[in-house]
């Protein structure tokens, strides 16, 4: 059977190899699913773009769940009484094989469709220029099958693995489910590492937009992928066997941070830098009626028709809820308002709310207020005892907020409460974003042996003077080395000013007016996080009253004394990262993934046991639960996972 409509071919393949019906095989394909002639190609640049737009729209089938699955298991949100009993069996994980959100068929339906891509596209396909026709979109089709293989991985432990397309039951029955055949996270970033390696600098495809949506802020940057499947390697491997893993997740990471391609319509991407204009700032002023307080806050916030330089990529959802993959994320975070009265809504309400253990996140930060000189200055108490969320970190006070709403003038009966978390009220799924890169940064280098250069992204921004000055000057030669190297001919570190002043650049001028400014992102939410000594570095050597080194390690020079204690640095600012995660990436779904990958770093369940039994009152059972690494993970009739 062949169809004439390309772009209904790949709909119906996705939707057979997603849409099972009573099948119990995670793998059985039905008979709608085989509809291609045998020996079919994609041969023309319209098969490139309509099936390329075709597997990115059948992410919509998980979109939810990227955000769902990794937010509700951590311990940065509770539920409230309206959460359904779905949502309720996975925050205790309890998911059994019919929760809604435990349907591990739609991330094979991704997958066989890439698969299929892959395996009938012509290499041997060129345009009148000699390109070949499918590279870009082939770079593009191999992130998305990694991604989503490594998304299977980290939610159920262990998963079946196949590349070749499936388009027969016999095809599928030759795909074994047994556990022993299984791939876990380790294996599944060992074959994709070297899959995707030959693309990494590949552009991206000439699409533009589709609907509202620019697609270039669908694409999944070959890099980032790499980054995070060298990271997860090198935390499964553990101690210093996973150390070069870590420093090719720096380099990719680093490689997609400077990266300026283009990205369609006459745009280009930017090198990324932490911008002191999200900063959130207390700020002071003297007025004839004596002294105000307030606190100034910009929030990233997903854009549809151009591309956002913040928000990397983006699932696109449907616009409408009578449509088929309508997220509920907004509903299930937000109190709903009626799009065409803009009143509250009261048949639904918010089921997922900031858990405690979040909020004393926030709260145990220590805000760095300064005057005109730079000098810190003491907090404004009477305005935190009125917004106690005030205390600390910014980010949580500045994204989320609640009240009561009046739905009748009938009294206390007529009330209801709101919630709004801005970060989470919009109908796309984010699944990468900038200052996410930086944070990842950071965790691969301090694993990596740079500890010190992992500091300076969280509390003052990266730069030539910081590489020269806080990091190289503990460094051996062959350290100093890698840095050279991850820096390049193209001397991407000249690039980043520090708040506190540009960089002279090479021949001691002043630099140039395209310097960035780079903060560090500490200061995004907790002011001048440089000038901190409640942020300092946790391991300070020798100075004198001038700041000159003084060598008092009993015979030891600076660079010996900071390798041995180079573990004891790294787990105090590995502590850092995991807060700065949190601060930072709450409610994108990404928490219990983080934890995870800590625990497997330090081989200690005590990273998602002990955190995750802090979330509320109701979560301390879990504890004993969750020192089981295998409860961890979700399953699916035996087919899928750990148990």
């Amino acid at each position: 059977m062949k169809l004439k409509s390309y772009i209904y071919q790949i709909v119906l393949a996705a939707v057979g190899a997603g849409t099972l019906g009573s099948c119990e095989d995670i793998l059985e394909p039905t008979s709608t699913y085989v509809i291609y002639e045998d020996g079919s190609h994609l041969t023309t640049p319209a098969d490139t773009a309509t099936s390329l737009i075709g597997i990115i729209y059948k992410l919509q089938a998980i979109g939810d769940r990227v955000n769902i699955l990794g937010e509700v298991r951590g311990d940065l949100v509770s539920l409230t009484t309206n959460a359904n009993a779905d949502l309720r069996a996975l925050a205790n994980f309890e998911a059994g094989d019919d929760n809604r959100y435990n349907n591990p068929r739609d991330y094979y339906a991704v997958i066989n469709n890439c698969n299929y891509y892959i395996a009938t596209a012509d290499t041997n396909a060129y345009d009148s220029r000699g390109n070949q026709i499918f590279e870009k979109e082939l770079a593009q089709v191999r992130a998305i099958r990694a991604w989503t293989y490594l998304q299977l991985a980290l939610n159920y432990g262990s998963v079946p693995f196949y590349t070749q397309p499936l388009l027969t039951e016999q095809d599928a029955a030759e795909v074994s489910l047994a556990a022993a055949d299984r791939k876990d996270i380790e294996g599944i970033c060992d074959y994709f590492i070297e899959d995707l390696k030959p693309y990494s600098r590949t552009a991206w495809p000439s699409l533009h937009t589709v609907g509202s949506i620019f697609m270039s802020n669908c694409y999944f940057p070959v890099d980032m992928v790499l980054g995070d499947l060298y990271l997860w390697r090198a935390s499964c491997k553990g101690g210093d066997a996973g150390k070069a893993d870590y420093r090719e997740a720096a380099k990719c990471y680093f490689r997609w941070i400077t990266d300026t391609r283009s990205v369609g319509d006459g745009a280009t991407k930017m090198a990324y830098n932490v911008s002191q204009g999200r900063a959130s700032q207390w700020s002071e002023y003297s007025s004839s009626t004596g002294t105000s307080y307030g606190v100034g806050w910009s929030l990233w916030s997903p854009s549809a028709g151009a591309y956002n330089n913040e928000n990397i990529t983006l699932i696109p959802m449907d616009s409408a809820s009578s449509q088929g993959y309508f997220s509920d994320v907004p509903s299930l975070y937000n109190t709903e308002v009626d799009a065409a009265t803009g009143v509250y809504t009261t048949t639904t309400n918010f089921s997922i709310t900031p858990s405690q253990r979040m909020q004393e996140i926030s709260a145990e930060q220590v805000y760095c207020l300064v005057d005109e000189n730079n000098v810190p200055q003491e907090f404004h108490a009477e305005m935190i005892e009125e917004n106690p969320l005030l205390k600390g970190d910014l980010r949580l006070s500045g994204q989320w907020s609640t009240g009561t709403y009046n739905i009748t003038t009938g009294g206390n009966a007529g009330q209801f409460t709101t919630q709004s978390i801005s970060k989470t009220n919009y109908r796309n799924i984010i699944v990468y974003r900038q200052t996410e890169v930086w944070l990842r940064l950071a965790e691969a280098l301090n694993n990596g042996g740079f500890p010190r250069m992992a500091y300076a992204i969280l509390a003052t921004g990266l730069g030539r003077s910081v590489v020269e000055d806080s990091v190289k000057v503990y460094c051996n030669d062959a350290d100093i080395a890698f840095l050279n190297e991850l820096q390049t001919s193209e001397n991407f570190f000249n690039q980043y000013a520090t708040r506190n002043g540009r960089l002279p650049s090479e021949d001691g001028e002043e630099g140039s007016a395209t310097t960035m400014t780079n903060i560090g992102i500490h200061s995004l939410g907790s002011g001048y996080s440089e000038l901190n000594p409640d942020y300092a570095y946790p391991m300070v050597d020798s100075l004198d009253a001038d700041s000159n080194y003084v060598p008092a390690y009993n015979g030891q020079s600076r660079v010996e004394w900071a390798y041995l204690n180079m573990a004891t640095e790294q787990a105090a600012v590995d502590s850092m990262i995991i807060n700065e995660l949190a601060l930072e990436t709450c409610f994108e779904g990404k928490r219990l993934f983080d934890l995870i990958r800590f625990a497997k770093r330090y081989n200690n369940p005590e990273w998602v046991a002990g955190s995750v039994s802090k979330r509320d009152a109701e979560s301390s059972g879990l504890y004993g639960r969750l020192l089981d690494e295998r409860n961890w993970f979700l399953s699916w009739k035996g087919q899928i996972g750990m148990k």
